[in-house]
């Protein structure tokens, strides 16, 4: 497994703090594609995503693994005690917490930029909803 691959996880991790009423509320898209903006929350959202991106590469796996072996009839003692997350992606996967901190900052103002850019079309998905509701039949 790529060091890429641990991109997406951390991305939703990312998603999942900001917060989500402000995607919906309409004016409030400008203050936060500020706060994505801003270098001192991108440095410390990074800060951040790095510890959270090498605690997972920590996180024991063997527990997980052994029950899977138990349930599938093989010897659950196979399984190295120690084995994290790390091990089974692999040692490419060393470097993925400071690669995905420093991809961060622009990861953040292309949400920023999204955010902008949804509120600005909050009217026509708004009309579009409204034109799906009359034409949907109620018994749909």
């Amino acid at each position: 497994m790529r060091p890429s691959t641990i991109v997406l996880p951390a991305m939703a991790a990312l998603c999942a703090a900001v917060p989500l009423p402000a995607l919906a509320a309409e004016g409030e898209a400008g203050r936060m594609a500020e706060e994505l903006n801003d270098p001192v929350r991108q440095e410390q959202m990074a800060a951040a995503a790095e510890a959270m991106t090498g605690a997972m590469l920590e996180m024991p796996a063997a527990p997980l693994l052994r029950a899977a072996a138990t349930m599938a009839g093989e010897d659950p003692e196979d399984i190295d005690p120690n084995l994290t997350v790390g091990d089974l992606v692999g040692p490419e996967a060393a470097d993925a917490p400071r690669d995905f901190a420093e991809r961060l900052p622009a990861m953040m103002g292309a949400m920023a930029t999204l955010a902008t850019a949804m509120e600005a079309m909050l009217p026509q998905l708004r009309e579009a909803m409204e034109r799906i509701e009359q034409t949907t039949p109620r018994d749909y």
